[in-house]
């Protein structure tokens, strides 16, 4: 007969029959030699026969990874018949939907399968019959040890060209599914295009990491694998462990996965980096440049012998790697290149059987995702300026047209028969194909920009926070013309990195590094709304965003702050109990004062995703519990009490060694009451308070001379003294201090500041400060010149205000950040309460200070100082208001009302110096 994929598979099992086709790594009972593997091939579709299926009935495949998933695909096939596979995590309505378009006949499932099958059964109103494997496996090994007449097992199949094969489908949640009919000669089409891609042998080792259901795996795995006489190893489990014990025993020669399971490779491996001594990063960033002179300049690839380690957690023997189904990072591509990695992208859809463009090992240029395959063509349809236009492929390897979907088709093909892909890209002056994201995807920014969001997305998929995240395109009513969008982030975090790395609240970590992840991005593609999210993103069969979801959830309200995972919280007895300790009221108490709903608490709830607590809230119940129990938690305790349970079990532990055994004073924030009690808090302050005359004044000294380098580096300007003077000599006449607070724009804010205080002014003045950043001898040394208390507020917000309250008390000048943070972009952050009530509890002014320009002069993410005008602005004293005083105390609205005035100042501060330049 002539060339066919069954008759290469059957050639390539007889002639190395004894050899290992597949495996399940770790699991001696599954291991499957060439012989065997085509005695179940012929089995099974010699009982598929018996059972009355003929050529072109639809038999659906549905289960997760596993020999036996492998088994039945290629029965399928080998007896004619339309092999269906299919999602097993697929909503129960969408896969009755493509079992009822297919009209599928026969299915093999796996166990687990077994109810959701009765399930579509049930909805479809008609029996399908089905063999399962797994658990007992009786039912599929029935089917696969069943004796196999010779005249049948010596017929070799005649199925080829334009015989069906397989019947994918793509999409289908309502209306009609699009079904993906790919015939035998399209898979031979494929395969002979792979054929000039990869230098295979029957000595190359797959390891399976993605659902066989999707086109990808099944024609590396099976397509691929079985010509080519390749293991297969599979997965009992896709877990990291069981990835990592699997990488060691099963030694892969290649893999095949998308791009993001390579991030997260990517992150552990500089991560490690990242842990060791200065030393040793120097030296990594070192060879790593040295192996890319020698691969790029020489040919010559060291990454095996300079990267041992890290090549052995691969299982040492990895040959190539095949990343595809999303763009994939430039820099980590350059990264894994410098490694001593090959990693080949390809690039196609089920319409085209897998991959239509390809890298090679000879060309593979970082960025693009190859040129075109053997027998395919690609051209970009209606270029732009920039030569990007939709992606039109044709070829022996391009489906004939959707299953029953005219409609579909008539879209889809051009009139001389050019396949549509929906994708955007260009092609350089060498024929390579660069993908730059879906048409339908594309975002319309007021400016008339278009935004990719692929694009944008594994730019910021960088940031080592993040588990996910999806860039949507939102209705901006505030654009000049409608149909303009604006930029949302949909952020899943890596609970369990942030957990590692003892940060507490997600929101703002991931909002700090996304900024500055922003800052490498022009102007219109950065993003400055992001909504955290706790359950994974809405995703296709395929794996990809569901955007017109979390489009239409965003723009109804039903995705906005911050989103939980829909969870049925119940509580059992050891969980009622805890509630009603003691320990657990102290606890709830604490925390309902800061929640923003009255919903019921249970002990596993997370504080910031369940609770909603933002640092602050977090940081005031943590303090009212330490005033409640008169004891103090370290950074470290508070940082790891993540949830309700945790934070209860920290109270207690904490308590009981403090000898208070459990009970609890006044829970709540009484901030009048909590700054009169300083009893421990000489020592931390004390440098702050003792007179220091001769180093005062050098230290004066030292920053004029700043000052002057300033004025011509920085072109300072300086405006509004008379207000500083006027508080300064009220002080001096009065002795009550009072608050300098600026808004916060860069590293250098506090220098730049201090620089233009008088001599009175700079010789009283402190701060408090982050004592993470305080911390080395050249950094202690920078906090004695700036006078800084180090402690940590967001952790230790009780001692924190404690220290500002002593320092204020003994006449001492404090100067305070509000923000909290750097702004990236010179905009304005949420202004966080503590100064509002030190000056409303102590009865003293603030004095408000604008900064424009320094993020410009020394940015977030750098240590290089730039050239840029910077502009100062005392503004006019802050006086709170002592109406409070007839309620008895203050409350919160009290220090908001006078927090969001000092911001209302400043913004308007800012906005005047950058009307004026």
């Amino acid at each position: 007969m002539s060339d066919s994929y069954l008759k290469r598979l059957v050639e390539s099992f007889e002639s190395r029959a004894d050899r290992v086709a597949m495996r399940i790594v770790g699991d001696d009972s599954h291991v499957y030699t060439f012989r065997e593997s085509l005695a179940q091939i012929r089995a099974v579709a010699y009982r598929l026969e018996q059972e009355g299926i003929t050529p072109g009935d639809r038999v659906v495949v549905m289960g997760e990874n596993h020999p036996h998933w492998a088994i039945a695909y290629l029965g399928t096939l080998y007896c004619g018949a339309v092999c269906v596979p299919i999602d097993p995590h697929g909503e129960i309505g969408t896969v009755a939907n493509f079992f009822q378009n297919s009209e599928a006949k026969f299915a093999f499932i796996d166990q687990p399968q077994i109810e959701r099958l009765a399930q579509i059964t049930a909805s479809l109103g008609r029996e399908i019959p089905s063999v399962a494997w797994g658990g007992d496996e009786t039912s599929f090994h029935e089917w696969t040890s069943t004796p196999v007449p010779d005249e049948f097992a010596q017929r070799t199949p005649t199925f080829a060209g334009d015989d069906l094969a397989l019947l994918i489908y793509t999409s289908g949640t309502t209306g009609t599914p699009k079904g993906v009919p790919l015939t035998h000669g399209n898979i031979l089409a494929e395969l002979n295009g792979i054929n000039r891609v990869l230098r295979l042998s029957d000595k190359e080792k797959i390891l399976s990491l993605l659902p066989l259901f999707h086109a990808y795996l099944q024609i590396v795995n099976l397509w691929v694998a079985t010509t080519y006489g390749c293991e297969v190893g599979y997965l009992k489990e896709l877990s990291p462990a069981e990835l990592g014990n699997a990488m060691r025993e099963f030694k892969p020669t290649i893999l095949t996965t998308v791009p993001r399971l390579w991030y997260l490779f990517h992150k552990k491996i500089f991560d490690a980096v990242e842990e060791k001594p200065r030393a040793v990063q120097t030296l990594f960033k070192t060879l790593l440049a040295a192996n890319a002179l020698s691969r790029d300049a020489f040919g010559t690839n060291l990454g095996h012998k300079l990267f041992a380690k890290v090549h052995e957690s691969f299982g040492g023997n990895l040959r190539v790697a095949i990343s595809a189904g999303s763009r994939f990072d430039e820099d980590v591509a350059r990264d894994f290149h410098r490694l001593g990695f090959n990693i080949l992208q390809g690039y196609g859809l089920t319409e085209t059987s897998g991959a239509a463009t390809a890298t090679y090992e000879t060309d593979n240029r970082i960025g693009s995702v190859g040129k075109p395959m053997y027998n395919a063509e690609i051209k970009i349809d209606n270029p732009d300026n920039d030569g990007v236009g939709e992606v039109l492929i044709r070829g022996e390897m391009v489906f004939s047209g959707y299953y029953k979907n005219p409609e579909a088709n008539a879209e889809v093909f051009t009139p001389d028969g050019w396949f549509r892909s929906g994708d955007l890209g260009r092609l350089d002056k060498d024929g390579h194909l660069y993908i730059v994201g879906r048409a339908k995807d594309v975002i319309v920014l007021p400016s008339g920009k278009n935004v990719h969001p692929e694009d944008i997305e594994v730019h910021y998929l960088k940031a080592p926070y993040v588990e996910e995240l999806a860039i949507i395109g939102i209705n901006d009513n505030s654009a000049k013309h409608a149909g303009a969008e604006k930029l949302v982030a949909v952020v899943v975090p890596d609970f369990e990195y942030l957990k590692q790395a003892k940060i507490a609240n997600s929101r703002e970590i991931i909002r700090y590094t996304l900024d500055d992840l922003g800052r490498e991005l022009p102007e219109y593609q950065r993003v400055r709304e992001y909504l955290i999210r706790a359950a994974p993103l809405p995703r296709t069969a395929t794996r990809k965003i569901k955007r017109f979801e979390l489009k239409r959830l965003i723009e109804s309200g039903s995705l906005n702050g911050l989103v939980k995972e829909d969870k049925s919280w119940t509580l059992d007895e050891n969980d009622s109990n805890l509630l009603a300790s003691p320990t657990g009221i102290a606890v709830t108490t604490a925390l309902r004062q800061q929640m923003k709903t009255d919903e019921a608490i249970h002990p596993d709830m997370n504080l910031e995703i369940d609770l909603g607590l933002d640092s602050l809230a977090r940081a005031e119940a943590f303090a009212a519990l330490e005033h409640a129990f008169s004891t103090e938690f370290t950074p470290d305790e508070a940082a790891n009490a993540l949830s309700v349970r945790g934070v209860a079990e920290l109270v207690a532990r904490v308590a009981a060694n403090s000898g208070s055994n459990g009970s609890a004073g006044e829970v709540s924030l009484n901030w009048s009451h909590i700054l009169k009690e300083t009893a421990g808090m000489d020592k931390i302050v004390r440098p702050v308070l003792r007179r220091r005359p001769l180093f005062r004044t050098f230290a004066w000294l030292v920053y004029k001379c700043f000052y002057a380098f300033s004025r011509i580096f920085m072109r300072l300007e300086v405006a509004g003294r008379e207000n500083l003077y006027a508080m300064d000599t009220r002080r001096a006449e009065t002795g009550e201090a009072f608050l300098i607070c600026p808004n916060h724009q860069s590293y250098i804010d506090a220098f730049l500041i201090s620089s233009t205080y008088p001599h009175r002014v700079f010789s009283n003045i402190f701060h408090v400060g982050t004592s993470g950043i305080f911390q080395g001898k050249f950094m202690e040394f920078v906090a004695k010149m700036l006078s800084v208390v180090p402690v940590d507020p967001d952790m230790q917000l009780m001692k924190a205000m404690k220290a500002g309250a002593i320092g204020l008390r003994a006449g001492k000048i404090l100067n305070i950040y509000p923000e909290g943070e750097r702004s990236y972009d010179g905009h304005l952050h949420e202004f966080k309460k503590g100064a509002a009530i030190l000056a409303t509890e102590l009865g003293l002014p603030i004095l408000p200070v604008a900064i424009d320009g320094a993020h410009k002069v020394w940015p977030r993410g750098t240590y290089r100082l730039r050239p840029a005008k910077v502009k100062i602005t005392f503004g006019e004293p802050i006086f709170p208001n002592p109406a409070f005083k007839d309620k008895g105390r203050a409350d919160a609205s009290d220090y908001a009302a006078l927090i969001e005035q000092l911001r209302t100042n400043i913004r308007q501060m800012i906005d005047q110096m950058r009307t004026h330049p």
